[in-house]
């Protein structure tokens, strides 16, 4: 049995964890909207000096009730606290050139990963498990992996959120006036079919909070999503048994088989990197099987949403090659490693490469994604297009049965695509991530391995 972390490790790994997920917003929000980027990172310094504050307030007030000693300190430390944390949150709200929701986001952050990090411990992803786990812990990183979903579609839909709003923002025509059936996609021209959200829009034109939730449907459905797997990780990780159930069997199924594909590229790191692995192809799935069903919308169809997941994916990346190589040993891996003099006198050709060849890899997830789950939504359209011109033809014969089965064969091929990309996706971030590692750490299992 595994012993309970203190309290105090696990507020340093959550404001840890917060500054990272801070600082990625910032460095992503920075080029465009460089204002956003500072409040992100003001809100974040004044809920981290707000914790810092109060850990330090508590441990005098427990030691002053226990030992009388303190005392004197504890007024000082409350005042600077006020003045520091307070004041400086309604300075910086006053002098009114950061944005409210910004800063906002930054001063959550750390409160949400430290809300995240609880509940990930009372539903058995942490050592201090609350509830029984298998021996291999399959459920419990199925929890891992569920909560950072929910922190990678949050990051997704903030990073994703003013590019969908832009190319919303430049449209020719207000959407309430275009027949559902032909309404375009936010990407092109070519239209898609309407959801839910577009036919209550349709219903109810005028209602502010549905026109909202109607400009704003790939967000809708990315977090309706993240919600979904949050929620099938909790029904199968909620009464684990040691002869489980079809459901439990099913879902420790997928999990072992990623689990186990994944580890034969990373080997022992992968306890340590599983967790937004099976995120990115667990929530994906989701997302792309959603699209499959009648009234429901793939977000990964927008190529705004896959370019967030895949800037994330990069981000992560990039920090653990800094963590696991070095700055020293990142740069030599971005050289291409020279190691004679043929190796040096390459590097003006060879480091341009490797750094356009990193950068091209967001590009390369984003587009795929975007480019497969898009395709089949066309062709969605195209054959329920066709069905209808043919019964507007009074040719019922020829379109009914005939469609029916082209679109039931193609609803399978959908299916199958939609695991195929999701598992696509993973897959290359753990590539990448492999890429990273030290060599010397493949080293024995490649010996190992051969005979």
């Amino acid at each position: 049995m595994h012993p309970v972390p203190p309290v105090r490790d696990i507020l340093d790994r959550s404001l840890r964890t917060s500054w990272i997920v801070a600082v990625a917003l910032a460095a992503t929000l920075a080029p465009a909207r460089p204002r956003d980027a500072a409040a992100i990172l003001a809100g974040q310094l004044i809920a981290f000096l707000h914790f810092i504050f109060l850990r330090k307030i508590v441990k005098l007030f427990t030691e002053s009730r226990a030992s009388g000693r303190g005392r004197s300190a504890l007024p000082l430390l409350i005042t600077a606290k006020v003045t520091l944390v307070y004041g400086g949150l309604l300075a910086l709200l006053a002098w009114g050139r950061m944005g409210y929701a910004p800063l906002c986001i930054g001063f959550a952050l750390p409160f949400l990963v430290l809300f995240l990090k609880s509940i990930l411990l009372a539903f058995g992803a942490g050592p201090a498990s609350l509830m029984r786990r298998g021996k291999r812990g399959t459920l419990g990183s199925l929890g891992n992996a569920g909560l950072t979903a929910l922190l990678l579609v949050s990051l997704a839909a903030i990073a994703a959120a003013p590019a969908i709003a832009r190319a919303q923002g430049n449209g020719a025509a207000p959407t309430e006036h275009i027949a559902p059936a032909a309404r375009p996609h936010a990407e092109g021209g070519a239209a898609e079919l309407p959801n839910w959200l577009v036919i209550l829009h349709d219903f109810n034109p005028g209602n502010p909070a549905i026109t909202w939730l109607e400009r704003n449907q790939v967000i809708v459905y990315a977090w309706f999503a993240g919600f979904l797997f949050l929620f099938v990780s909790w029904l199968a990780m909620r009464k684990p048994k040691m002869v489980p159930g079809p459901f439990q069997n099913g879902v420790e199924w997928m999990v072992e088989s990623m689990y186990e594909v994944c580890e034969g590229l990373l080997g022992p790191q992968i306890g340590k990197h599983f967790p937004l692995i099976g995120a990115l192809f667990f929530y994906i799935l989701t997302i792309n099987m959603l699209g499959i069903i009648p009234g429901m919308k793939s977000a990964t169809s927008s190529l705004d949403l896959t370019l967030a997941l895949a800037l994330i994916t990069f981000l992560y990346v990039q920090f653990w090659g800094i963590r696991n190589l070095g700055i020293v040993g990142y740069l030599d891996h971005l050289a291409g490693s020279p190691r004679d003099a043929i190796g040096w006198m390459m590097l003006p050709v060879m480091l341009p490469v490797h750094i356009l060849g990193e950068l091209a890899k967001p590009v390369s997830l984003s587009c795929r994604l975007f480019g497969n789950i898009f395709g089949e939504d066309t062709l969605i359209v195209v054959f329920v297009s066709a069905t209808a011109l043919l019964l507007k033809a009074s040719l019922s014969l020829l379109a009914v049965p005939p469609m029916a089965g082209i679109t039931a064969l193609f609803m399978m091929l959908q299916t199958l695509t939609s695991i195929v990309q999701a598992l696509i996706f993973s897959l290359l971030a753990t590539v990448y991530l492999y890429m990273m590692l030290p060599h010397e750490e493949h080293a024995p299992e490649e010996a190992h391995a051969t005979p």
